[in-house]
């Protein structure tokens, strides 16, 4: 029983850990599909310039992305129906063990929450940017 509950606890933790960013409240939301848009081609545009590509392979890769981009529509979709449900199973799954908890080990989970949500924040805020971003530390500075 002990094994047992202890497994359930660290699947629970993990689970939570693995999904603490779907919990979190304050990350911004993505940007509208036209900024997104506006930012892969400011991207595309500036790789193209470090690479030095000629006219006419800058119009080849346009059309290589545009390809990719139409073959991986259905396949983001998939990711995100599995995505949804796994969130479900998760969500129910820590609804389960929160139900064998005593009361003050529910507050003692309540802060080990807590306290891995700030952690994430802080990793967050520092880490490493994408191609021509800067991290949010960097951004936060102006």
């Amino acid at each position: 029983m002990k094994k047992y509950l202890l497994a359930t606890i660290c699947a629970g933790v993990l689970a939570l850990a693995y999904n603490v960013s779907a919990q979190e409240k304050d990350i911004p939301t993505p940007p509208p599909a036209q900024e997104m848009k506006m930012r892969m081609e400011n991207m595309q545009q500036k790789l193209a310039d470090k690479l030095q590509l000629t006219e006419e392979q800058r119009e080849m890769a346009k059309k290589i992305h545009e390809q990719g981009r139409e073959k991986m529509k259905p396949l983001m979709e998939e990711g995100k129906a599995l995505h949804e449900k796994m969130e479900k199973v998760r969500k129910d799954n820590m609804a389960e063990f929160e139900k064998i908890l005593t009361d003050e080990q529910k507050e003692n989970f309540e802060k080990m929450k807590k306290e891995h949500r700030d952690e994430f924040r802080k990793m967050r805020h520092h880490r490493r940017p994408h191609f021509g971003h800067k991290t949010q530390a960097e951004n936060s500075e102006k």
